[in-house]
């Protein structure tokens, strides 16, 4: 995952830990960059199969209910069906209603369904039996056997979803508030006695509350971080408090970008901050321990946290 890449879950936005594994996911995917080719090794031979395996850096990754709501799309129930095979599952059968999507499932599906599915409506889960046909759905799907998709959640109408999107930009909230907003360092003004500026652009996919708070209390604190977004020790103390002296915004920034673009006045310049480096801001938001295995403690943590190594 680029450290600018953008995640959504349920509609809203999040970060990697919240996607429970197995999640079915739709994906914007880069070649490396310069200097991270071996973060993910590839032979030669798995290259001749399939090229386009070198585009392994995701920049977005959104679970189903995202991809197509977010699209105008939904699905129309047709009814159920008894599959066949090797596999016997009982199938949901649907259509989809709304614009064609590129990378999306543009034809009549079935999803294997079962009682692990969640159903929701009128913000509560319901059993499979108020499925019926001629609903408009979204759904989230898994893995099923061989190729097919399994549902994970059903919501029958949109106030169920909405509060499942709520759910998450509140825990998106939380988690940001407590680990600082991530941005870019595009310059760097190093004053002769000391201080400077740093001219940040903020990362995006954010909740834009976020970025209405760093906007709005024109203070922030700065701390550095790697490409990892790890920050150095105690985040919080190890920062620097800032007075905001310039705010941009550009419309349609190019993705992974939140088009906010400030300049911080700071009487304290830490190595971290300098052009091409990340670095994490904090707004106006209660402190928060961090858990020390997020904590980069030595010179030898920050070295192997600058690149997206795995582990």
């Amino acid at each position: 995952m680029l450290p600018y890449g953008m995640v959504w879950y349920h509609g809203a936005p999040a970060d990697v830990r919240d996607i429970p594994p197995g999640t079915h996911m739709h994906g914007r995917f880069l070649l490396p960059l310069e200097g991270e080719e071996k973060t993910i090794p590839l032979r030669e031979e798995q290259l001749k199969k399939n090229a386009t395996l070198r585009y392994n850096h995701a920049i977005l990754l959104e679970d189903d209910a995202s991809f197509y709501s977010r699209r105008g799309r939904s699905w129309k129930v047709l009814g159920f069906e008894q599959g066949a095979g090797p596999a016997p599952r009982l199938k949901l059968s649907v259509e989809p209603v709304g614009p064609e999507i590129e990378g999306g499932i543009n034809k009549s599906a079935l999803f294997d369904i079962d009682d692990a599915t969640r159903v929701w409506k009128n913000r509560q889960l319901v059993g499979k039996d108020k499925i019926e046909s001629g609903q408009e759905v979204q759904v989230n799907l898994t893995w099923g056997p061989f190729d097919s998709l399994a549902t994970t959640d059903v919501w029958l109408d949109n106030e169920s979803l909405a509060a499942c999107r709520e759910i998450q930009r509140q825990r998106h909230l939380r988690l940001i508030r407590s680990r600082f907003l991530p941005g870019w360092v595009d310059a760097v003004k190093n004053n002769d006695t000391g201080g400077g500026e740093v001219t940040v652009t903020l990362f995006g996919g954010m909740d834009p509350v976020l970025y209405k708070e760093i906007k709005q209390g024109k203070s922030p604190k700065v701390c550095d971080a790697a490409n990892t977004l790890r920050t150095w020790s105690y985040h919080q103390e190890y920062s620097v408090r800032g007075n905001t002296v310039d705010w941009n915004e550009t419309e349609n920034p190019p993705l992974g970008s939140s088009g906010f673009q400030l300049r911080v006045k700071l009487p304290q310049m830490l190595e971290g901050f300098r052009p091409g480096r990340i670095v994490r801001l904090k707004g106006p938001w209660t402190y928060v321990l961090l858990p020390s295995d997020e904590w980069l403690a030595s010179p030898e943590d920050f070295e192997l946290s600058s690149k997206l190594r795995l582990p």
